[in-house]
């Protein structure tokens, strides 16, 4: 066995898969300890061992010095796990201490003996496989201290997941939607401030893991891959999830409290959260130098300029996203290090809150599937746009101005008494629009049936009073029947 080899590449891989951090290293890189915060446990890697003496000079260097190591390592350690790596056979089995804290050495002669270790099988075949790395590779991996190197390495399981969910929904919308037209997108769950205050409050997640082309997910993916595994290398996968839908949820609020008539997908929104908590983190923690701080600097920049190349930025989706990951990472640190800041931070995050969903549910909705075909009928698509009205139409989220739309498409594509058919199967429907009132009265008025078009007028002028074309409208209507009288 290659005990340099697998001395380093053992300490890779417990930093890497098992979230262990590097606290400490002998002069002589003989002897390297890392601790895992989360499962309170340290673990101790040596090499150049030759005598049991050796082995019971460590497990009294550590019980002589417990109090000392709980201070250094901030937390009250559960297991001290030592591990021999060397080609001498020792006896190991008198040194197993159980008080103050449980003390198990470990001697690594034999590749079987890792395997032994580790109950992953996935894990210990990668890390007793023979590879053409070298010792250097993997010390070097260890020992770096580039910030983003560090946090790079370690497997970081949610980031993942996350990142396979969004493909797979990329790819089920690829094999069953074809192309992501704007009314698909709403269809399977795209953000629009109408549907959601119409109760379909899903759209705030659904939305998160939608996405408008191969550029917007290649990029949000790329992004996430990086700031995900940061986070969730410093504060675990859950914590890191958390952080992930919340910032999401709050930029998706206050998309919808300034973007009314546009289709909102990606997650850019939750991106930018991680991104924020990684500044927030970097301010409290304090450990971290200028040139830190300027590469993440340059790399937020670049997300910037890059995103502004693309189509379909939501700019406050961004900025909420933003400012979500700074106040739950304030948030989170506060509860058990200043209750007054962790409260102060809270009731931010709460009045931010309050304050959208007041806006939201206040500023006056517009239709987006009324928008929809408006915009195919500016394009000249009258197909599409037909098609959209029954769409509209068949969800139940038709309007007055959806069959006023209508009966313009058909009058169009068909004939004028077609369009006004439509007109009147939409009166039928919402009788109390004056629109549809008055482009009826305009309609019978250029049949020179101008009593059908004064009945009209009149009910639109006694719906909106206020309305000068509907005034004006009556009054040459009335003007009309009393010179032909």
């Amino acid at each position: 066995m290659d005990i340099e080899k697998r001395f380093w590449k053992s300490i890779y891989y417990w930093i890497r898969y098992y979230n262990y951090q590097l606290i400490n290293i002998e002069k002589n890189e003989n002897e390297i300890w890392l601790i895992n915060k989360y499962k309170k446990k340290i673990a101790i890697f040596r090499k150049e061992i030759t005598s049991t003496q050796e082995i019971r000079f460590d497990k009294s260097k550590i019980l002589d010095n417990y109090e000392q190591i709980k201070e250094t390592v901030q937390f009250d350690p559960k297991i001290v796990e030592l591990f021999y790596f060397t080609d001498k056979q020792l006896n190991i089995t008198e040194f197993i201490e159980t008080h103050p804290v449980k003390i198990k050495c470990n001697a690594i002669t034999e590749d079987k003996h890792l395997e032994k270790i580790i109950s992953n099988p996935f894990l210990t075949r990668t890390i007793v496989r023979k590879d053409n790395k070298t010792p250097f590779y993997y010390r070097k991996r260890v020992l770096t201290r580039n910030f983003i190197d560090k946090y790079m390495m370690t497997f970081t399981p949610m980031t993942y997941l996350l990142i396979a969910v969004n493909v797979i929904v990329w790819l089920i919308m690829i094999l069953y939607l074809n192309h992501f037209s704007d009314i698909k997108l709403l269809d399977v769950g795209g953000l629009v401030h109408f549907n959601v205050v119409h109760g379909e409050w899903y759209r705030l997640i659904t939305s998160m893991f939608l996405h408008f082309n191969f550029e917007h997910i290649l990029m949000n993916m790329l992004s996430l891959y990086i700031f995900g595994k940061i986070v969730e290398s410093i504060i675990g996968p859950l914590k890191m999830l958390g952080v992930y839908l919340i910032s999401g949820l709050l930029g998706n609020f206050i998309s919808l409290s300034f973007n009314l008539h546009t289709i909102s997908v990606g997650a850019s929104g939750a991106i930018f959260g991680l991104i924020g908590a990684i500044f927030a983190i970097m301010f409290v923690s304090k450990n971290f130098n200028r040139k830190v701080l300027g590469q993440m600097l340059i790399a937020l920049l670049v997300l910037i300029v890059l995103s502004l190349f693309m189509s379909n930025v939501n700019i406050m989706a961004h900025l909420g996203g933003f400012v979500g990951g700074v106040l739950i990472i304030l948030i989170g640190y506060y509860f058990t290090k200043n209750r007054n800041l962790f409260w102060i931070f809270l009731i931010l995050l709460l009045v931010i809150f309050v304050v959208l969903q007041i806006r939201i549910f206040t500023i006056k909705e517009q239709n987006i599937y009324d928008k929809l075909i408006q915009d195919a009928m500016l394009d000249y698509n009258y197909k599409e746009a037909s098609s959209l009205v029954s769409h509209t139409i068949k969800k139940g989220y038709d309007d007055d101005r959806t069959y006023y739309l209508k009966g313009l498409i058909t009058a169009t594509t068909s004939s004028r008494a077609e369009g006004m058919a439509d007109w009147e199967r939409g009166l039928k429907n919402h009788p109390d629009s004056g629109m549809l009132n008055y482009e009826l009265a305009v309609a019978n008025r250029a049949l020179d049936d101008n009593d059908k078009a004064l009945k009209y007028i009149k009910k639109a002028v006694k719906l909106d009073s206020h309305n000068n074309d509907y005034k004006n409208l009556e009054k040459e209507l009335r003007h009309a029947n009393e010179s032909g009288n």
